[in-house]
């Protein structure tokens, strides 16, 4: 039996990262070749933006990335860290992807006539890989801070309930991109430009932005806690599979819950607020 699961976690290990490799190496192809077929923006006028100049950015995370996989491997063994790297590519790539093309084609008032106004919502500028219609370093950087940060939960409170774990988590996360996000949005830099006109900002990015963060670095800390029971009681693959449905399950609860928001944030928040600090 150890045997079977042994080569069962080796198999679903491979096919993820097959499946990874196929969908980056297109997307990039589509997206830098291709542009028309999901209309992306221009990037005319953003720093950096040449081919090798994005290539060698990307190399940052991706050794980030690489310092993380390689800590995960010793403490989750390869099945765990490549569960943990997919989990984080398929979450963070789906949530990304949604708002990015729901904005783009102005899909967000099918949710509610109150969010007809709303002109879009975000769109990436830069990047040599591509997962999607986003940088495939952005899932890369998702997954090892959320790694980093469930790891000091995990450290700090081993014996407490995963929930409240995964609310350290996430609160540090959010502790981060406080400060991350409005540095790349900066004129500057540019990593991304919001297109958003959603009623509450926080250093003038949507405060919808951060309490997404917060909830996905969460809800994921304790879909990862639960892996190995679901494996136990089902299976490898099935138990993979079932997983990945929970992660599915927890970003349309996120979508939902972030769209009732917006609908109540733009009927009652009239005029904006921006909260800012030393005019950030």
């Amino acid at each position: 039996m150890q045997t079977d699961a042994a080569e069962s976690e080796k198999n679903v290990s491979l096919a993820i990262g097959i499946f990874m490799a196929v969908v980056i190496v297109s997307s990039t192809v589509l997206h830098h070749l291709f542009p028309q077929v999901l209309s992306v923006p221009s990037n005319d006028g953003v720093r950096f933006s040449g081919y090798l100049q994005m290539f060698l950015l990307d190399l940052v995370p991706i050794s980030i990335g690489a310092v993380c996989f390689y800590h995960a491997l010793g403490k989750y063994g390869r099945y765990g860290a490549m569960m943990f790297l997919g989990g984080s590519f398929f979450f963070t790539g789906l949530a990304e992807n949604v708002w990015v093309l729901l904005g783009r084609y102005h899909l967000i008032s099918m949710f509610s006539s109150q969010l007809k106004d709303v002109a879009g919502t975000y769109y990436f500028t830069r990047g040599f890989f591509w997962w999607g219609e986003i940088p495939a370093v952005i899932c890369l950087s998702w997954f090892f801070i959320a790694y980093a940060c469930v790891h000091i939960a995990d450290v700090l409170l081993p014996k407490l309930n995963i929930w409240v774990k995964a609310a350290l988590g996430g609160f540090l996360a959010l502790s981060l991109d406080l400060w991350l996000d409005p540095v790349q949005v900066h004129p500057y830099w540019q990593s991304w430009k919001w297109i958003s006109n959603e009623s509450i900002k926080l250093f003038s990015i949507p405060l919808s932005n951060f309490a997404g963060w917060f909830l996905v670095i969460a809800l994921f800390a304790v879909a990862f806690e639960k892996l190995p029971r679901i494996t136990a009681r089902w299976g490898v693959w099935k138990g993979s599979g079932l997983f990945f449905l929970l992660l599915l399950a927890f970003k349309a609860a996120v979508l939902a819950l972030l769209m009732v928001y917006g609908v109540f944030a733009m009927k009652y928040v009239v005029p904006p607020v921006n909260i800012t600090l030393w005019g950030i």
